[in-house]
C-alpha cells in the first residue's frame, strides 16, 4: 500500500481536492473553527471578540506588536513592571487591556501560516468546555472535589477505550499534565510491576534492570528516566530505528535476548505511534508478540510493560472503521492510500499495555489535555502508596479516584471538558474530514516539494502530519537522492561529513534569510539520521520541517511558500 501511495504522489490529480471534500471541510470550519460567536456566544465577549478580531489580521509576527493599539508601550510594561497593585481595581466590563495585550499576542495558531510543529488552533467546542470547567473548578484527585467531573473523566476513558480496542470494563486511565507526564507513567508502571520493592528502597536496591527505547522517540523519553533517577548510561537501551525511522525490531530481539539471557529484567518498553518529526509509526503487534515468544521461552514471569507513545498520532484511531473502497468524504487518491496504510499500522494500538493521548495535539483541545489509557485497571495497584500516607481523606471514599496511584495531588479536569466537548460536538465524522484536509495538504506540500528538484523530501511513506525536507543548492548537486545517500554515510566517510556540513549550513541559511513567507516552517536538528557506524553510532541530519495540523491552512499558504523558495534558492 505505501508503494502505491508513493507512485501516486507525485501524479497531479491524485493530489486534487475534490468538490465534495471541500464542502466537507469548509462546513467543518465554519461549524467548529470560525469562533463564531452566532454558534458560540462565548465569543461575544468584548475580550474574547477583540481579540479574535486582532488576529484575523493575520500579521507577521515581528509585524504584530506595532500593529496592536498601544502595543510598544504596553510591551514594555510587560518587561519592566515587577509590584503587584496596591489598590484594588473595581470591574467595568471592559476587561485589563495589558491581559488582553498578552492574549491576542501570543502565538497566534489561528494563523493559516502556522505549521511550526504539532500544535494548532483548539476548536471552538473545545474552547466553550475548557471554559466551563474553569467557572467550576474541580480537584480530580479526589471524587469530593471532582464531583461529576470525576465521572466525565470515566466517560472519555470508555470513549477512546471504545475507538482503540480496548475492554470498556476491564481498562482505566487517568486525565494528567502532559504527554510526558503520561510516557512518565508508562515507565512507572513497568517498573513497579517488575521491581515492587523499588517503590519502598529505590531502585539501586533492586535487581539488574534494563529499559528499553527507541533511537527515534521524544527527547522526554529520555528526561523522563533522569526524573525517576535511573542511570540511562548503564541502565537504558535506546534501539536503533530504520531507514523510516521506525523501531528496528531485530534490534529489539538482540537486546531483549541479551537482557533475558542472564536475568535481567526489562521493566518498559516504550514506543511510539507518530513521531515529532518524521511520523514514524513503531509495530506495536511485533513487539507484543515479540515479547510474548521470549518472555516465554527464558520463562520470564513479569512480562516488560509495553507502553506507546501516540501523543501526536493517536486521533488516527478515528479512521479504524472508515470505509476506504467506498471512500464517503471523497478524499485524494494518494492521501487515501496513505491513510489505509497508516490505519493499518495504528490498530495495534489496542495490544499496548497502556499509551499517550495528547488532546491538545491533533484533537484540537486547548492546552492542556493529555490521558494515558492503561489496558488492565489492575496495573494501576502496583503504583498504590501506603494508605497511611493519605490519612487527611475520608478512607471509603480514597478508592473511586486514583488518588493513592496517581504522582499529582491537584489533578485540573479543564483537560477533560475540552476533549469531551470536541468529541461530542465534532464526532467520528468531524475529525475524518478535518484529519483528512490536513493530510490532504501534507502530501500536496510533499508533491510541491518534490517537484523543485533541489529538495530531498524525508521518508515520504510515513503518511502523516509531518513533512521533513532538505534543500539543496542547485549549482552544486544534480541529484538529491544521491547526495543525500552520501550525506548518510558521514560517520564512515570523512568526505561525506564535509558534504553534510557544507549543504547544511547552505539550507540553513536559506532558511534564515528568506524569512516567513507562506509557511512559517522550523528548523530541526534531527530531521533524519546517518547509516550506522560499525559502532552502533550514528550522527543526526539536520533540516527543515512543516506539521500540517492546522485546519485552517489551505494550499494558498503552500503555494506561496513553494514560490518563495523558488526566488531564494
Amino acid at each position: 500500500m505505501a508503494v502505491s501511495c508513493l507512485s501516486l504522489l507525485g501524479e497531479h490529480d491524485a493530489n486534487l481536492l475534490s468538490p465534495t471534500f471541500q464542502k466537507l471541510h469548509q462546513d467543518v470550519f465554519s461549524d467548529y473553527f470560525s469562533r463564531d460567536p452566532n454558534k458560540w456566544p462565548v465569543f461575544a465577549e468584548p475580550g474574547f471578540a477583540a481579540m479574535t478580531e486582532f488576529r484575523r489580521s493575520r500579521l507577521l509576527p515581528g509585524d504584530r506588536i506595532n500593529a496592536y493599539p498601544n502595543g510598544n508601550a504596553l510591551h514594555q510594561r510587560i518587561l519592566t513592571e515587577s509590584s503587584i497593585p496596591q489598590q484594588r481595581i473595581q470591574p467595568n466590563g471592559q476587561g485589563d487591556e495589558l491581559l488582553a495585550f498578552a492574549a491576542a499576542l501570543s502565538k497566534d495558531w489561528e494563523n493559516p501560516s502556522s505549521v511550526e510543529n504539532v500544535v494548532t488552533m483548539p476548536a471552538d467546542p473545545a474552547i466553550y468546555g475548557s471554559m466551563l470547567c474553569s467557572l467550576a473548578n474541580p480537584n480530580l484527585a479526589y471524587s469530593e472535589y471532582a464531583g461529576m467531573a470525576d465521572q466525565l473523566e470515566k466517560k472519555v476513558i470508555r470513549q477512546i477505550a471504545t475507538q482503540v480496542g480496548y475492554d470498556t470494563e476491564q481498562c482505566t486511565g487517568l486525565f494528567t499534565q502532559g504527554g510526558t507526564f503520561c510516557n512518565l507513567y508508562g515507565y512507572l508502571l513497568g517498573i513497579r510491576k517488575s521491581l515492587p520493592n523499588a517503590k519502598f528502597n529505590g531502585l539501586a536496591s533492586s535487581p539488574d534492570y534494563r529499559i528499553l527505547n527507541s533511537q527515534g522517540g521524544h527527547y522526554s523519553n529520555i528526561t523522563n528516566l533522569s526524573l525517576l533517577g535511573i542511570d540511562i548510561r548503564d541502565k537504558t537501551i535506546r534501539i536503533k530505528v530504520t531507514d523510516s525511522h521506525e523501531m528496528d525490531i531485530n534490534d529489539l530481539e538482540r537486546q531483549l535476548r541479551a537482557c533475558f539471557a542472564v536475568n535481567c529484567r526489562v521493566p518498559t518498553i516504550m514506543l511510539t505511534t507518530g513521531t515529532t518529526d518524521t511520523f514514524a509509526v513503531d509495530s506495536v503487534k511485533q513487539v507484543y508478540d515479540l515479547r510474548n515468544q521470549l518472555c516465554e521461552e527464558y520463562q520470564v514471569d513479569v512480562k516488560p510493560h509495553i507502553h506507546v507513545d501516540a501523543a501526536v498520532g493517536w486521533s488516527m484511531m478515528f479512521f479504524f472503521d472508515y470505509d476506504f473502497s467506498r471512500n464517503p468524504l471523497d478524499i485524494n487518491p494518494v492521501t487515501l492510500k496513505g491513510l489505509e496504510s497508516t490505519v493499518r499500522k495504528f490498530s495495534e494500538m489496542k495490544y499496548a499495555d497502556s499509551f499517550t493521548v495528547d488532546f491538545h495535539k491533533w484533537g484540537y483541545v486547548p492546552y492542556t489535555s493529555s490521558l494515558v489509557m492503561i489496558k488492565n485497571k489492575d496495573d494501576m495497584k502496583a503504583l498504590e502508596n501506603d494508605p497511611e500516607n493519605f490519612s487527611y481523606f475520608e478512607h471509603d471514599l480514597q478508592g473511586q479516584t486514583h488518588l493513592q496511584s496517581t504522582i499529582e495531588c491537584s489533578r485540573g479536569a479543564v483537560g477533560v471538558f475540552g476533549a469531551y466537548a470536541a468529541l461530542e460536538y465534532m464526532g467520528i465524522e468531524g475529525y475524518q474530514i478535518i484529519l483528512a484536509h490536513c493530510l490532504q495538504n501534507a502530501n500536496y506540500f510533499r508533491q510541491q516539494l518534490l517537484g523543485l528538484g533541489n529538495a530531498k523530501v524525508m521518508v515520504p511513506e510515513n503518511q502523516g502530519p509531518s513533512v521533513g525536507f532538505k534543500l539543496y543548492n542547485p549549482e552544486w548537486v544534480s541529484d538529491v537522492d544521491a547526495e543525500f545517500a552520501k550525506e548518510q554515510h558521514c560517520m564512515t566517510n570523512p568526505e561525506y561529513g564535509e558534504l553534510l556540513k557544507r549543504n547544511s549550513q547552505w539550507h540553513r541559511e536559506v532558511f534564515n534569510q528568506r524569512g516567513k513567507v507562506g509557511l512559517y516552517t522550523n528548523w530541526v536538528e534531527f530531521i533524519s539520521r546517518s547509516a550506522y557506524n560499525r559502532h552502533g553510532k550514528y550522527s543526526y541530519i539536520p533540516g527543515e520541517k512543516a506539521v500540517f495540523m492546522n485546519p485552517a491552512t489551505s494550499r494558498t499558504q503552500i503555494d506561496e511558500f513553494i514560490r518563495n523558495i523558488q526566488r531564494k534558492s
